[in-house]
């Protein structure tokens, strides 16, 4: 035995051979896990500085590098297991020689690899994200530790290696880890490109109809009236996907494999069994069959979502899309031309007409092509809705003009390996453990900024129509978007009559933060953004028999953003009595009042009711009950036929065809006027009036008035049709389902019959009938807010006179708010009484000098003062605070123009085109001002943009004529209205 320099002996291995044998093999993987480690962290290096060349990519992964991450993962649980059977062959054999040194190393170095091993292993299940950095970072780390480790521990042994083999084994890491890093650079970025997309990419996108860099300018055609001004909405016939706004980035059609994946073995099954059997299917996640390995509790929310029962899954919407496809009138030009251009002349005008429907309800028989031809409904895409990918893949929106607008990148697929392979198999199971350990691209690619945005789902809840279409004109359909946009509760109004305190977008409601107790891996503290979209449908889950959705949507409407409050009763033209004085009414048998019911939005972020109000139904039911609870008359009561009372209070739209018939069959492409309509915008309110006279059999007693808003997702009328034109829609069903009816809140107000106080209207009051406590109106006790609704609400009808006594009630109750003197110079404004609306603005200015919303309102008064300077630093104040307010930018290019200051006025309205392009009060006054500058052509243009947009007087005849012929919607049509309750009404 020698020794060494150092005079510490160095003993011979007592390894057997097979064991020894086994340390070699262990030592040469650990030394390929060495490599790969230092080219994956060498990649994430690339990637957080940007090199190219060895980055792994963004949106896209080299085969080379996922081969590499899979290699590592293999052959470390390999590496592990052969470690572990070497320390169990190796430990008894060592430890009886007790040497301090190499037990206390080669423990430490067995406990970091254990650490290793755990933290890979949980990387592999819950996916190296965000919130799972810890876990990648202690991994690193042990990754490092562990050749020092192993180094250390032989060093230190009683068998320690020679120094020169350390340096050979070092040398063979480096020359791997070189070895890997240029099958990198050869490579390439490994983006996954369908052969039909390549040469459209290598082009620099598709910038044809279809394509995604679309220039409306390019497509004008003199032949279809648009030479002088080509609107952001002009989609052109060239295009596959005419009349819908969308387009690919590759500028052809889109193979079923991007929207639809999983058609292989594995996939949900076919749903063809299901349909036949229920009208529609609804078992299977179709589309989502890879996602939901991942992403379970999204998955299982958007399974059960409106979204997900958007196409012929709905069987609503397959009636009226039906319906449509159905018509054969002669082509229009615009369709004629799509037809011709795209060879084919056969295509019929309603199929062509559907595809305005299907961006928004049918992305999978539309971009494959199947749209245009006569639908199976019992096929994958006919039953797939809005698949993951429908949204996910959108990488691009062309404005907020609605209608789809929005590109599909059809050129980069799955990026990860295996990505076809069916659910179960060793290659999904490769696939998965790549996306788990580098998450980062699937979520760059399938998750960007404007995901999170309101624009984003302005693409499709916001609904224009227009000639190629209607084969009428312009008409602005829903619109959720605007709505919210131009309000309070995006921070974009000065107008507003309440401003919150912080923004709240789309997702804010209708995607709430909800626990993922399914291990869903994109949760972050255990929740992910919801995917159910709860709103107000109610009758898609009712005619599936889905009661936890239904249940949910209806806890989703009485979730305190609507409230109904019986507030006022009105004993004359001056007695008025309010809901916070303190004692009960009393009535006197014979005595004829108004009671006046207020409907405040509190939280909805759009109007009430938003979406589809031809065939919505929203209403107040009101009755009036004796003592014992009977009711003894009522208004908004449903007949035994299913019908709703014909002069009830109502929330939705009346809109007729040209014929003046009413729409009743979602048949959008028909509308031509609305005949009425009664929404209540964001933080604004309605008032119902219902007068009755009081019995005399309540005499002595007591009588209660009780409101209830009511909601049904569709009115009777289109259920309807929806059966008799879709009964194999409605399998279940027999005959016409009774959809839901649900009450969102309620309301009650109990007044005292006792005969013989006719002339002592000082014992009348107004005490809650429910019995909770209220004290009367003084400054510290009543809720202002309910004066301000009533007031709000008044003067949106136009009833100055009572709005004006309601905001003084707010005023007199709270001096320290503006709320009450800016709301009364409002109304003095509305009545012409700027003398009044001065006085109460410098009251306004004592209590909040310089306050946006009081800008507003002076910039208004001066305006209408012919003060335009003024008007105009008013109005620029009112920006400073606001500066996406519409209005505000309306005003000021108008107040501009008038005082002649011609080029600012064009910045000005030129501001308010960029945040909506339909917005016809600033294409008049553009027109104006370029008339004045003498630039006749650009003035001509703006004729045009405001001709497009402007609104038919013409039409008013047909409303007019209907309105005559139907009580209840000419009710609704006016202003101010008053309900009697009476006898129930069928």
């Amino acid at each position: 035995m020698s020794a060494p320099p150092s005079g510490r002996p160095i003993f011979p291995t007592l390894l057997p051979p097979r064991v020894r044998t086994l340390l070699r093999v262990t030592v040469v993987l650990a030394g390929f896990m060495l490599a790969s480690a230092l080219y994956l962290l060498l990649n994430r290096l690339a990637d957080g500085l940007g090199w190219t060349l060895l980055a792994a990519g963004s949106t896209s992964l080299p085969s080379v590098f996922q081969a590499v991450l899979l290699a590592h993962t293999g052959v470390g649980l390999l590496t592990a297991a052969l470690a572990l059977t070497f320390v169990l062959a190796h430990l008894p054999k060592v430890w009886r020689r007790r040497h301090r040194s190499s037990i206390f190393t080669g423990a430490l170095f067995v406990g970091v690899a254990v650490v290793l091993v755990v933290t890979g292993l949980f990387i592999l299940t819950e996916a190296a994200s965000r919130e799972n950095r810890w876990a990648w970072w202690l991994h690193v780390a042990c990754a490092a530790f562990i050749p020092t480790g192993y180094v250390a521990h032989r060093l230190v042994s009683v068998a320690r290696p020679a120094g020169a083999s350390i340096g050979r084994y070092a040398l063979a890491v480096a020359g791997a880890g070189a070895v890997l890093v240029a099958a990198h650079a050869v490579g390439g970025t490994g983006a996954a490109i369908p052969p039909e997309a390549r040469a459209a990419l290598d082009a620099g996108f598709a910038t044809g109809p279809s394509g995604r860099d679309r220039s409306p300018g390019q497509f004008a055609d003199s032949s279809l009236a648009l030479a002088d001004f080509v609107p952001a909405d002009f989609v052109p016939p060239q295009s596959l996907f005419f009349p819908s706004a969308v387009t690919t980035t590759s500028g052809g059609r889109v193979p079923a494999r991007i929207l639809t994946p999983g058609d292989g073995a594995g996939a949900t099954p076919s749903p063809v069994e299901e349909v036949r059997r229920k009208g529609f299917a609804s078992e299977g996640p179709i589309g989502a069959e890879g996602c939901v390995r991942c992403h379970a509790d999204t998955a299982e929310q958007w399974a059960a979502s409106a979204h997900r029962f958007a196409s012929f899954n709905n069987p609503f919407y397959e009636a009226s899309v039906q319906s449509l496809r159905a018509d054969s009138s002669p082509p229009n030009v615009w369709i004629q031309r799509h037809q011709q251009v795209n060879s084919r002349v056969g295509l019929g005008p309603g199929t062509v007409k559907s595809k305005w429907c299907a961006g928004c309800h049918d992305p999978a028989l539309l971009f494959t092509g199947l749209i245009d031809e006569e639908i199976e409904r019992e096929s994958r895409e006919a039953q797939a809705g809005l698949t993951c990918l429908a949204c996910h893949a959108i990488d691009r929106l062309h404005g907020t003009s609605g209608n789809a607008s929005y590109n599909i990148d059809d050129t980069r697929e799955d990026p990860y390996l295996f990505a076809d392979a069916p659910a179960g198999t060793w290659g999904a199971f490769l696939h998965d453990m790549a996306l788990r350990a580098k998450p980062t691209v699937h979520k760059r690619r399938l998750l960007k900024p404007l995901h999170s945005e309101p624009e984003f789902c302005a693409t499709c809840h916001k609904v224009r129509l227009t000639e190629p279409v209607n084969e009428y004109r312009w008409l602005r359909g829903q619109d959720e978007y605007d709505n919210w946009h131009d309000s309070g509760i995006s921070l974009n109004a000065a107008r507003t009559f309440y401003l919150p305190e912080t923004r709240r977008v789309c997702q804010d409601c209708h995607m709430p933060l909800e626990a993922a107790p399914l291990g869903d891996l994109a949760a972050e503290n255990g929740l992910v953004r919801s995917h159910r979209f709860l709103a107000a449908n109610t009758a898609l889950p009712y005619v599936r028999a889905d009661s936890v959705t239904l249940r949910r949507t209806e806890e989703f409407l009485r979730d305190g953003v609507l409230r109904v409050d019986v507030f006022a009763v009105r004993f004359g033209d001056d007695e008025i009595a309010f809901a916070l004085d303190g004692e009960p009414p009393i009535l006197e048998p014979g005595e004829r009042v108004v009671v006046d019911v207020v409907v405040r939005n509190l939280a909805v972020g759009h109007t009430f009711p938003g979406g589809t109000n031809d065939s919505n139904q929203g209403w107040l039911e009101v009755e009036l009950l004796d003592a014992d609870g009977r009711a003894l008359a009522g208004s908004g009561s449903i007949a035994s036929n299913g019908r709703l009372d014909s002069l009830a209070h109502v929330y939705g739209s009346v809109l007729l065809d040209r014929d003046g018939q009413r729409i009743q069959r979602r048949n959008a492409q028909d509308i031509y006027v609305t005949a009425a309509a009664n929404v209540i915008g964001p933080g604004t309110a309605d008032v119902a009036h219902y007068e009755f006279v009081v019995p005399e059999q309540a005499a002595g007693g007591s009588l209660t008035v009780r409101a209830r808003l009511m909601w049904r997702k569709f009115d009777r009328g289109f259920t309807e049709f929806a059966f008799a034109a879709n009964p194999e829609g409605f399998r279940r069903f027999s005959d016409v389902p009774e959809l839901p009816v649900t009450q969102i809140v309620t309301d009650a107000l109990m007044f005292a019959i006792v005969p013989s106080t006719r002339d002592d209207p000082s014992t009348r009051g107004n005490p809650r009938s429910d019995g909770s406590a209220t004290t009367a109106g003084t400054a510290d006790g009543e809720d202002w807010t309910r004066y301000n609704d009533y007031g709000i609400a008044l003067l949106l009808e136009g009833n100055t006179r009572l709005a004006m006594r309601a905001f003084d009630r707010v005023r007199a109750a709270h001096p320290e708010k503006i709320d009450g003197p800016i709301n009364m110079a409002r109304t003095a404004l509305r009545d012409g009484n700027l003398e009044a609306a001065y006085d109460l603005l410098q009251e306004a200015e004592r209590i909040r000098p310089g306050d946006a919303r009081s800008a507003w309102v002076w910039g208004q008064v001066l305006q209408e003062d012919g003060r335009y300077e003024d008007a105009v630093l008013a109005f620029r104040r009112v920006l400073e605070a606001f500066p996406e307010d519409r209005a505000t930018w309306r005003n000021l290019g108008r107040a501009l123009y008038l005082s002649q200051q011609y080029e600012e006025a064009l910045v000005a309205l030129d501001r308010v085109l960029q945040i909506d392009p339909e917005d016809r009060v600033a294409h008049y006054h553009r027109m104006l001002v370029f008339r004045a500058l003498g630039r006749q052509v650009e003035a001509a243009a703006a004729e045009s943009a405001h001709e497009r947009y402007r609104i038919d007087d013409a039409a008013q005849a047909v409303a007019g004529a209907y309105r005559r012929a139907h009580p209840g919607v000419n009710l609704m049509a006016q202003p101010i209205h008053v309900h009697r309750l009476e006898g129930e009404r069928r």
